[in-house]
């Protein structure tokens, strides 16, 4: 009889253990996946045994109810079969995907700031940071769970966009020059500010070729230029674009100032608005200005007319060096020849009455030098071009009698 109610006791305390072990399986699960995803106070929850209804015949094929440790096992071995990533997270956890797309919402493309350079200067575009669901790291955090409810801030990856502030590195001057066009006629200065607006605005990109001719276009009447004062063959003569060659040497000074040393042809005569040396002469079809971007970014060329005063600044990226110009040079004065010619110049009466016929022009020759210096230390000094300008003497007709004397009579 003892014996019997001892057999009895623990037959029914190993059914009370089973039935403990039971409601312990059923309630905790420990094959089961099931984690809550939070991101700026929204919560999503996944529970594998809410996914699984259908795919009973799939369980085992599936691991569904397998533990963590075989579910890692087959996860890794599905990605060295080079599967597809989302149809992996899919097959082992269905219905994964969407937890990504509730949280879609916070996925934003990386967009760049950029650079816009005109007429009116720059302006930049605002950038944005891309952001992406990480959704490997999600799906490898959520297999720890193991049958407990995982709490999982939503991870993402964040992809830095070049700021406008990084671009602005690379939009600094680099060189500036001016000019005076105060002294010239109408359409002289008509002609400078129409050539200076044609270059303002120009963005030569990196490994490009700049041409003023290309740039501006033939200086002709029907593009909008006037006649006025123009060297021609060694001496002053009135030509449609008089003034045009001012602009392309004021820019011509900017880009050696901004560490450039571009093509350029000089003219016959020295000019009255730039040291010897160190003029740009250009002719449509025949002379042009160019140089060739070769640092690593854009290069922008800004021109102001204003006050008649042209103005050209360079921009791009730091130029390392403070330039200075430097021109050598000697010089063979003109000589003025005075002339009287009562049938020409009937206005001129008197020896003090003048009238400049043909300007004087020294002869010049020079070496242009360009001088590289960090801080206040010379590290360089570059030749770069060496001219000879042709003299020119001047002319002038002037009246035929002394003040006081009596006029001849005609």
């Amino acid at each position: 009889m003892k014996k019997l109610v001892i057999l009895t006791l623990t037959l029914a305390l190993s059914v009370s253990v089973f039935v403990c072990r039971q409601a312990f399986a059923e309630s905790v699960a420990p094959w089961n996946v099931r984690f809550d995803v939070e991101y700026g106070g929204d919560t999503f929850r996944y529970d594998l045994s809410e996914n699984v209804c259908g795919l009973e015949s799939q369980a085992e094929q599936r691991l569904f109810w397998h533990g963590a440790k075989q579910k890692r096992k087959l996860y890794r071995e599905l990605v060295q079969m080079g599967l597809p990533t989302d149809a992996i997270y899919d097959y082992i956890l269905p219905g994964f995907g969407k937890v990504a797309d509730h949280f879609a919402y916070v996925c934003r493309n990386k967009i760049d700031a950029v650079v816009q350079f005109g007429k009116n200067g720059f302006t930049y575009r605002k950038s944005q940071d891309g952001v992406e669901i990480n959704v490997k790291k999600l799906f490898e955090t959520a297999l720890s769970s193991c049958g407990k409810t995982l709490r999982i801030s939503l991870p993402i990856t964040t992809y830095k966009a070049c700021t406008a502030e990084e671009l602005k590195q690379y939009t600094l001057c680099r060189g500036t020059f001016s000019t005076s066009y105060a002294s010239g006629s109408a359409n002289r200065c008509h002609n400078v500010e129409r050539a200076a607006a044609a270059v303002n605005g120009v963005t030569v990109g990196v490994g490009e070729t700049f041409s003023f001719n290309a740039t501006v276009g033939e200086r002709t009447e029907a593009n909008g230029y006037k006649a006025s004062k123009v060297i021609m063959d060694g001496n002053y003569a009135d030509g449609v674009g008089g003034g045009v060659c001012q602009v392309s040497t004021t820019l011509y000074n900017a880009l050696l100032l901004a560490g450039f040393v571009p093509k350029a042809v000089q003219h016959s005569l020295v000019s009255s608005y730039v040291k010897p040396g160190f003029d740009a002469m250009v002719s449509y079809g025949t002379a042009d200005l160019t140089f060739v971007n070769d640092t690593d970014h854009p290069v922008y060329i800004a021109a102001e007319t204003r006050r008649k005063q042209l103005t050209f600044t360079v921009y791009g990226e730091a130029n390392p060096f403070r330039i200075v110009r430097e021109s050598v040079e000697t010089r063979d004065k003109f000589a003025v020849n005075y002339i009287v010619d009562k049938n020409k110049y009937p206005e001129l009466v008197y020896t003090d009455q003048t009238k400049v016929v043909v300007g004087g022009s020294d002869g010049v020759k020079t070496k242009s030098y360009l001088n590289y210096y960090l801080g206040d230390k010379l590290v360089n000094r570059k030749l770069i071009r060496t001219n000879s300008y042709k003299r020119v003497d001047a002319v002038v007709a002037r009246g035929y009698t002394e003040r006081g004397d009596a006029l001849p009579e005609n």
